[in-house]
This record gives C-alpha cells, sequence and structure tokens, in this order.
C-alpha cells in the first residue's frame, strides 16, 4: 500500500526560495551551445533563441533545485542514471549534465488518443528497471496523469528515485499534503519518502520497493565493477542450487579457474571468514589451482582452533571478535602466541580487506551465512569492495532443516547473490 508520512512532511516544508538563473550551470549551457558570453554583446555560430528564453532558464533552475533537494536528502548521487521526461527536456538534460549527471537523457512525447485501444497512450519508450533517477514536471499537462506516473515508476530500478513536480495548493502543510495526492495515489509498486516546495510547484519524490528483488540486487555496483563484469560471461556455467546435499555434489561444481585465465592475476589469494573447528584445512576438494600458490587468511573469532590451522607456512590468522557476536567462544590465554596476525577489538574487517586484495588478484571468499558474517558481506557491497571478489563459497549449514533441507531464507540469499552477478557456490561442510 502507498502510503506517505504527514509529520515528516511537515518537518521537510519550507519556503519557496526566489526565482533566479544559477549563473554557473547556464553559463555552462549557453557554452556547450555554442554561445560565447562577453561584455555586453552575445555572439554565437548558430544562437538558437529558445536557449535566451525564460521558460529555458525556468528548466535549469527547476532541475538545479531539485536535485539540491535530493543531495541534501541523501537519496541521489551524480553516478545516477537519469531521464528527464516531458516539456523542457533539452534544457533540464543540459542542466543535469551540468550538474555531473553524466548518464543521462530526456523524453518528450505528447499523449494521444488510440482509436484501435480506445485510451489515451502516454508510454516511455524505454525497458522496465531502465533508470534511478527520473523526473517530470509534466503531470499537470497530460491528459491522463496515471499513465505518466505508472510509466516513470515501470522504467525506475528497484531503489530509483521518482521526482514530480506538481502544482500548488496552499503554501501550507496541509496543502502540502493535498497537493502530494495525485501522485501519492497513483503509484503502485512505491512509496512517498519527501514531500516539499521548490518555487511555485510541489515536488513529490518516491522510492521504487524492493519487495520483489534480492536483497543483493538492490546496491548500486560501480560501472568498472570488474570481478562481476568478468565473470558475467560463465555465469550460465554455475551448478543448480539444490535444497538437500547429494553425494559426490562436490564433483558438480563448475569451479570458476575452468574457464576464467587465473595464472595471469596479480597473486591468488584465499580469504575465509569465520573458521571453526569443522575446517581441517582450506583446500577445497576438486579445486583446480594448487591451494600452496594462495596466500591464505584465516579470519575467525575463536583464537584456540585458529591458531590449530595456522602454524603452517603461508597462513595468516586475522582475530577478529566481532564475529562473535555479543559474546567470544574462546578467550586467549596468558603467553599463547597468536602469530602471524592478531588485532584487537578496534579491527575493522572492511578496510583490512580492502587493503590485502585488489583488482588485479584472483580473489576467492568463503563463509558460512551467519548474521556477522552476512554483515560483512553486505559491507563488501554498499563500499564496492565486492568487486575485488571473483568467486565466493557460502554454506547454510545452520540453516538446514531436521528433514535436511536448506531454509528458504538462505536459499534466496544465493539467488539474490546470484542475480547480483556474483559468481557464488552452495557450500556443504563437511
Amino acid at each position: 500500500m502507498v502510503h506517505f508520512d504527514k509529520a515528516k512532511m511537515e518537518e521537510t516544508w519550507f519556503e519557496p526560495k526566489p526565482r533566479r538563473v544559477h549563473r554557473r550551470v547556464w553559463l555552462r549551457i549557453q557554452k556547450s551551445m555554442g554561445v560565447l558570453v562577453g561584455g555586453n554583446h552575445t555572439s554565437s555560430r548558430f544562437l538558437k533563441p529558445i536557449w535566451n528564453s525564460f521558460e529555458c532558464k525556468e528548466d535549469v533552475n527547476l532541475t538545479t533545485d531539485v536535485v539540491r533537494v535530493l543531495m541534501v536528502k541523501q537519496l541521489l548521487d551524480y553516478n545516477t542514471k537519469a531521464l528527464y521526461v516531458g516539456e523542457g527536456s533539452a534544457s533540464a538534460v543540459y542542466a543535469l549534465r551540468e550538474l555531473g549527471f553524466s548518464n543521462a537523457c530526456g523524453s518528450h512525447r505528447h499523449p494521444f488518443f488510440s482509436l484501435k485501444h480506445r485510451k489515451f497512450v502516454y508510454e516511455l519508450q524505454y525497458p522496465d528497471n531502465s533508470f534511478e533517477f527520473v523526473l517530470s514536471r509534466d503531470l499537470d499537462k497530460v491528459s491522463v496523469p496515471a499513465i505518466l506516473v505508472l510509466e516513470i515508476e515501470r522504467v525506475l530500478k528497484p531503489g530509483g528515485i521518482g521526482a514530480m513536480l506538481v502544482g500548488v495548493i496552499g503554501l501550507n502543510p496541509n496543502g502540502l499534503i493535498r497537493s502530494a495526492t495525485p501522485v501519492s495515489s497513483l503509484l503502485k509498486a512505491s512509496n512517498v519518502v519527501h514531500v516539499s516546495y521548490v518555487h511555485e510547484y510541489t515536488l513529490v519524490v518516491f522510492q521504487k520497493s524492493f519487495e520483489k528483488v534480492g536483497y543483493f540486487e538492490q546496491f548500486r555496483l560501480p560501472a568498472d565493477c570488474q570481478s562481476f563484469s568478468n565473470n558475467r560471461p560463465f555465469m550460465k556455467h554455475l551448478e543448480p542450487l539444490v535444497e538437500n546435499k547429494e553425494m559426490g555434489l562436490e564433483k558438480k561444481i563448475s569451479f570458476l579457474p575452468n574457464f576464467s585465465d587465473v595464472p595471469s592475476r596479480k597473486k591468488l589469494v584465499y580469504v575465509e571468514i569465520g573458521a571453526d573447528s569443522s575446517v581441517a584445512n582450506w583446500s577445497i576438494p576438486n579445486y583446480p589451482v594448487d591451494h600452496k600458490v594462495f596466500d591464505i587468511y584465516f579470519v575467525g573469532h575463536n583464537a584456540s582452533v585458529l591458531l590449530s590451522h595456522v602454524k603452517k607456512p603461508g597462513v595468516t590468522f586475522i582475530y577478529y571478535p566481532g564475529l562473535a557476536g555479543d559474546k567470544i567462544t574462546a578467550s586467549i590465554s596468558d603467553g599463547e602466541d597468536l602469530e602471524p596476525s592478531v588485532e584487537d577489538e578496534g579491527f575493522d574487517i572492511l578496510s583490512w580487506f580492502r587493503e590485502t586484495v585488489g583488482h588485479a588478484d584472483f580473489v576467492i571468499v568463503k563463509m558460512k551465512a551467519g548474521e556477522a558474517e552476512l554483515k560483512f558481506l553486505t559491507d563488501l557491497y554498499e563500499s564496492g569492495v565486492i568487486c575485488f571478489v571473483d568467486e565466493l563459497f557460502l554454506s547454510c549449514a545452520d540453516h538446514v532443516d531436521d528433514n535436511g533441507v536448506v531454509s528458504k531464507d538462505c536459499m534466496d540469499i544465493l539467488k539474490s547473490l546470484r542475480s547480483s552477478g556474483m559468481y557464488v557456490h552452495q557450500w556443504w561442510r563437511d
């Protein structure tokens, strides 16, 4: 159900700012159109009157002020793929690009009545889930506002931001809420997250929900996310996910080195998060690369368990109490040698991981689907550091019922990771 919080709307209300031309943006737009401004005269190779029109300056003002509001609310960033819909799209798109949105475009098509379908049509010529930000002020100009709102919602990616400028009904909180209704009442898969006045308009901002999208698919990864780009052609080779452990399942795993040129990488790194007593050694059966060529890291909170594994050449122990949650399962005895590496409780695992691996490396991460481990995995996605990870092994062993069936939640996590582009295997611990 679409809803918005009246109290929050009242908090975000502010007086409309006086009209002004944002000089820096306006001059850049004029320059991009071949207009040279100097002294008391203007010269151009192909001066178009529209670029000196009041309407064009108004579009620049509105676009710039809307972006300013959304940036302050941390609802938008400059890496966003943006679309402006409706009249004034040319100048609005130029304003967006000059503000830093390199991936911005416009669409201006008038609605028409289809005799065949006997209805007005205002369709955007873009696939579903194409944009992360869509802006329009045409709601009061189209014959069927619902079609425009639903089309904008359709082309938004899950988590994307839609912003619509509509006519004001009085400069007071009640009028603010009433003027947002024409948008909020039409939304099907979004929630209103902000309403305020911008110039003589009401700005209604909504965010498309993630309800039908897996958790890890919501994150916006960097455009140059190398590991995901490299692995995209090989995703079709991944073995099917199964709810029950099968005999010989490890022999069916499609290990990434079977398809990717691993020896060309700068170094090979294996990181195990949350190592425990069930781990005899890091070696993954049938893995097509000798584990001795890897730099191996065990990250865990149980010092006594980890110490039994790290007294081997090429293995580094990272002590991370944060994996234990509120309690640590094994304490460190006085005089115990915690070489080669022990960190205190202030250890920043994300910073350590970022410093340990790089884009030129081949990186394997293995972990169980525990609360702390999944929190670290989420941090990797949020920071973009997940782009360093080539291959992930995730164990759902703690999410298996008495019949040996993996829980739906853990299966959904695996599916979500694969849908996001991660080359992930379902790992069954012995």
